[in-house]
């Protein structure tokens, strides 16, 4: 089979598996409820017992036989929800601006606000830019635009514009060069800090490259953040995140849980006091 076919099969199996699912409820509002168990007490441990009754199975992700792709669609699968690292980029020379997402992505520091995402496989131009330019736009993907951001991870060559294909606008970013994403509900402007080449153990060969990105200036919009520009109304921003395989889920309900004071629980909480003494 062709590459061509192969693509072609590829959509017609998707068609056929999503056919017969229900729509999308765009009317779905974003709640809160209690938490999973809300008489939960210090000392009471998992709200389910059920996992007495699995053994655990060992994976070795080097073992003899066992192909990379295989631990890449385990780890996806296990390893969510993973925020979308939506990253727009410029040539050194300005004649182009590419656009990707990427799942392999994580804020690591808020002072300075810093990120990391990790480029795997092709995608060239991200990398050839991020080296030269240093800088990039990192853009909140929201479900007002997910098929749009999906659509720019197309194998398009580099003289075909990745924002034409999905239909997105740039708007100018303030203190780098790169574009935001206008349909974005928040953009983060990034420096490039530090590089990481990750090698294959198998080949020596470098598989990835982690860049460190640091945030320089945000911009929200202005219904999405609080008054003392603090924080956003997930309400309103509808973020959109990655799980296993082509999945993407959204977020649309939520629970709140406390951060505990020790020196209040052990006063307060007789459970503590016991579980310590006998210690």
């Amino acid at each position: 089979m062709s590459g061509l076919d192969a693509a072609r099969a590829s959509i017609a199996r998707y068609q056929k598996a999503h056919a017969p699912r229900p729509a999308f409820d765009e009317t779905k509002e974003w709640t809160l409820s209690k938490t999973v168990k809300p008489d939960w007490r210090p000392g009471d441990g998992a709200s389910s017992a059920e996992w007495q009754a699995h053994a655990k199975i060992q994976i070795d992700p080097l073992e003899p036989g066992r192909p990379p792709i295989d631990n890449y669609k385990l780890l996806i699968s296990a390893i969510v929800p993973r925020p979308i690292g939506f990253l727009s980029t410029i040539s050194q020379d300005g004649t182009r601006t590419n656009v990707a997402p990427f799942s392999y992505f994580e804020l690591v520091a808020h002072e300075p606000p810093t990120f990391v995402i990790s480029v795997s496989g092709g995608l060239k131009d991200t990398v050839n830019n991020l080296l030269e330019t240093k800088q990039g736009v990192l853009n909140v993907v929201s479900e007002w635009f997910i098929d749009a951001a999906n659509y720019t991870a197309i194998t398009s060559p580099p003289e075909v514009s990745e924002w034409d294909l999905a239909g997105l606008h740039q708007a100018p970013a303030t203190k780098v060069r790169p574009p935001l994403v206008a349909e974005s509900a928040f953009n983060i402007e990034t420096k490039v800090v530090d590089v990481l080449d990750v090698k294959s153990p198998r080949s020596g060969a470098v598989v990835s490259r982690v860049f460190v990105l640091e945030g320089v200036h945000f911009h929200a919009r202005e219904d999405v953040i609080n008054d003392n520009r603090s924080s956003l109304d997930m309400a309103k921003l509808k973020p959109v995140g990655r799980i296993g395989g082509i999945m993407y889920c959204r977020v649309s309900d939520g629970f709140e849980i406390p951060r505990y004071d020790y020196a209040q629980q052990y006063e307060d909480e007789p459970a503590v006091r016991s579980i310590v003494d006998q210690n």
